[in-house]
């Protein structure tokens, strides 16, 4: 075989991974049967069979693990020409995209004006919501604000740059209505809005269905849905302390519990994190986050007062 067509060996490194030409088609946005065309292509290209074809399942061939290693080289090596090349494009146009979870782009999306001031003349952000790891060695985002587990794979560049807090709110018409005077104990008469259920025993979840002993009146899985729901008096639900410590009809049931606060991590991919515009709002970023630290981690509470950093910067600006 004179070379290998990439198009080819990115089929055969997703049927791999996925043991299926069916998944590895939707992985790779593909038609089912151009991917089979793909796979033969390569396969009479080598001149042998890289998988056995079993009756629910592709499994590699002696042939095809001895090429797995390879083929996953060249992965890495493309996915370096295409970070290198787009980052020079990147350059010239100055997109940096964000992706976060729903609730901490929300956050952000909140102070986009702050980062831009802090970008070089010409830059657009983009805020991705989505609970799916985006890949920045891909160049699906150029930067990701994280939290959990972190990806141990690619050239990625991580520092914690803050701490997520949440809590349990309900409407002040709400707690009226349920007799609610601030004890613990309160909480017996009150119905919930839950997430949607999770396998995970130390997930959200599974931590407000404990607290809620089965009253939950409705599942709803998106933070900015249940402060709405919480609102409209459905009942006491989890939210980040950020969101719902600044909105005056709602009131804080207990203090975020030390289990659910979780840290955030701002990712890069190092062939990026040196490009003007990525790394000014990296920067823009981490100052903000330390910035609203005690909001966020639920510590300044929901009297509507400033942080100390925030009332510091304020008299910095005034002169006092």
């Amino acid at each position: 075989m004179d070379g290998w067509d990439w198009s080819d060996v990115r089929v055969f490194l997703a049927v791999a991974e996925t043991g299926s030409l069916a998944e590895a088609a939707r992985a790779l946005r593909l038609s089912q049967a151009t991917a089979g065309r793909r796979l033969k292509a390569l396969e009479a290209g080598i001149g042998g069979q890289l998988f056995e074809r079993l009756p629910n399942r592709l499994v590699l061939t002696a042939l095809g693990l001895a090429l797995l290693e390879p083929a996953r080289s060249m992965q890495v090596g493309a996915a370096s020409l295409d970070r290198q090349a787009r980052a020079r494009a990147l350059d010239q146009r100055q997109v940096v995209r964000i992706t976060a979870t729903t609730s901490v782009a929300a956050f952000v999306t909140d102070h986009l004006a702050e980062i831009l001031d802090a970008c070089p003349p010409g830059t657009e952000l983009g805020v991705i919501a989505t609970r799916a790891r985006l890949s920045l060695a891909n160049r699906e985002a150029e930067l990701a604000l994280r939290m959990e587990r972190l990806p141990s794979e690619g050239d990625l560049a991580a520092r914690r740059i803050g701490r997520f807090a949440f809590a349990l709110y309900a409407a002040r018409a709400y707690c009226a209505l349920t007799g609610w005077t601030g004890d613990a104990g309160g909480l017996v008469r009150m119905e919930f809005v839950g997430l949607p259920p999770s396998p995970k025993p130390e997930s959200q979840a599974a931590w407000l269905d404990a607290v809620a002993g089965g009253r939950i009146r409705a599942r709803v899985s998106e933070a900015h849905l249940r402060h709405a729901a919480a609102r409209s008096g459905l009942g006491a639900t989890l939210l980040p302390c950020v969101l719902a410590d600044a909105d005056p009809g709602l009131v804080r049931l207990a203090p975020p519990p030390p289990e659910l606060v979780e840290d955030v991590w701002l990712m890069v991919h190092r062939d990026l994190r040196t490009l003007p515009a990525v790394r000014a709002a990296a920067a823009a970023l981490q100052a903000l986050f330390r910035r609203k630290a005690a909001r966020l981690d639920g510590s300044a509470g929901a009297s509507g007062g400033a942080d100390p950093a925030e009332a510091e910067e304020q008299q910095e600006r005034a002169g006092t």
